[in-house]
């Protein structure tokens, strides 16, 4: 997972790992999730990414998100060498509180970190067995304090089963 606040080239560091995984592999594709819709092509063929090897898939919550990941791990076997990238998880809100500001309501949602936490908790296994890598890029915020530290959004690793969460900032 890549965490850090807005312009601090998580997308490009994603991409970067992305191009390398493509280049290692001849037959590999790139599921890329999009929630931001802030990476046009041209910004994969600046990495010199082809696109003919991207499913660029926008997505608006993480149901949606959860829903098609799942699909498409259940299409993949062991073997096949695809990477995920998921720009950007920090952003996605739930479908319930999607719903809930359709109809007017304020009430906070309470769904959100229990769609991510099981969206990881399915994934993960796949991932795993299937050995598919996936980067995650998210946001952070500060903490309140005298000497504040950065928060990833959405909760701790133990949402995201990560293996390494590298936040970004400035000093």
């Amino acid at each position: 997972m890549w965490a850090g606040p807005s312009k601090h080239f998580k997308t490009a560091f994603s991409l970067l790992m992305a191009k390398s995984y493509l280049d290692k592999y001849e037959d590999a594709a790139l599921l890329f999730y999009d929630s931001e819709f802030g990476t046009p092509q041209s910004y994969f063929d600046s990495f010199g990414i082809d696109t003919d090897r991207v499913l660029h898939t926008p997505i608006t919550d993480i149901e949606q998100l959860k829903f098609d990941v799942m699909a498409q791990l259940q299409n993949i076997e062991r073997g096949e060498r695809v990477m995920i990238v998921i720009d950007s998880i920090g952003n996605l809100a739930s479908k319930k509180e999607v719903e809930d500001a359709l109809e007017g309501k304020s009430a906070a949602d309470m769904t959100r970190a229990k769609q991510l936490k099981s969206l990881f908790r399915m994934v993960t296994p796949h991932l795993t067995l299937k050995d598919i890598p996936m980067v995650v890029v998210n946001h952070t915020y500060k903490e309140i304090g005298l000497y504040p530290k950065d928060i990833v959004g959405g909760g701790t690793g133990s949402y995201y089963s990560a293996d390494n969460i590298f936040i970004l900032g400035r000093q």
